[in-house]
């Protein structure tokens, strides 16, 4: 009987799943990375691209003289794109942490890298905006990437384009690596904004939960206090990890290849799968509802998601 509850409760379990792809969020942010731009095939795009979305790739960066490069959305998903209304947003980021120093410390080069910025959208109608992922440097530089903000929204409404960012919580977070993005909690300098609310354990902290609803909820409420709800995008990963005991390393969980692992090993607990066996412990989120359910009732802009192909 208890054999036959426990394939009951798996089989639900599976089924609810499949019935909550990403695809069925009415208003969604997607990363992916920009090789799956033009590697995965039109039945994966058709998928993806549903009303609603904004899709936002990897692969372009700011140089050492504030020059910006970046990849190109292939013809075919441009005109699904059209179609359906998507928002493309182009993920940039520094070259190196040494070029982030270099161009935020230097009010010349964060004007020419406004100005750079405004031509590649020219360049790039298509876009929406552009989406600034700025990691890795220290709580010092933090007045200058406010600077460069105040400088470089107004350049872009203009031109009716959005600027948006990905931003660490504060909240029980390495206060060296949110502290880059302490002057931005503080001062609403953005279009919208993404909380990355993960690695709150990763593969560089000691075992436990890559996330979970409290801890999220609470960087949410924090940041709500300078920003309107629908500015605001919860960030949530579709990755996790599993401690072997006596391994330094995780090993890296995914939905698409850990599902059925997950399922069998873990309980569901502030909404992620906790994952505890003889041999290790980890953790993956597999169940929406929760977040879902915490996003539409006070009306955030909605989930994002780090990464497809997770």
């Amino acid at each position: 009987m208890k054999i036959f509850s426990r394939l009951s409760s798996i089989f639900a379990c599976v089924i609810c799943i499949s019935l909550c792809p990403l695809s069925a969020q009415e208003n969604v942010w997607k990363y992916t990375i920009s090789q799956d731009l033009s590697s995965k095939p039109l039945s994966y795009w058709e998928k993806v691209l549903k009303p609603g979305s904004s899709i936002c790739f990897t692969g372009n960066y700011i140089g050492a003289n504030g020059e910006v490069s970046g990849v190109s959305i292939p013809f075919f998903l441009q005109t699904i794109g059209n179609k359906n209304g998507i928002r493309w947003f182009p993920l940039i980021t520094f070259r190196s942490e040494s070029t982030g120093k270099k161009v935020l410390a230097s009010p010349r080069l964060r004007k020419i890298l406004v100005r750079n910025l405004e031509f590649y959208l020219e360049n790039h109608s298509l876009y929406s905006g552009v989406h600034l992922d700025f990691e890795g440097l220290g709580p010092e530089y933090s007045a200058h990437y406010k600077e460069l903000l105040l400088e470089l929204q107004p350049a872009l409404k203009k031109k009716g384009k959005l600027l948006t960012l990905a931003i660490f919580p504060v909240e029980g977070f390495d206060p060296h690596l949110s502290g880059f993005h302490s002057a931005i909690h503080k001062e609403n300098l953005v279009d919208e904004i993404v909380l990355m609310a993960y690695d709150l354990h990763s593969a560089k902290t000691t075992p436990g939960p890559v996330t979970n609803f409290n801890w999220a909820k609470q960087n949410t409420e924090n940041l709500l206090k300078t920003y309107k709800p629908e500015q605001i995008w919860l960030g949530l990963p579709l990755y996790g990890y599993y401690w072997k005991k006596d391994v330094k390393r995780p090993k890296l969980l995914t939905q698409f290849s850990d599902k059925n692992f997950v399922i069998q090993y873990g309980k569901e607990k502030d909404g992620i799968y906790l994952i505890h066996t003889d041999k290790g412990e980890g953790s993956l989120i597999l169940e929406l509802k929760l977040w879902e359910e915490y996003a539409k009732n006070i009306k955030l802009k909605g989930l994002a998601f780090w990464r497809l192909g997770f």
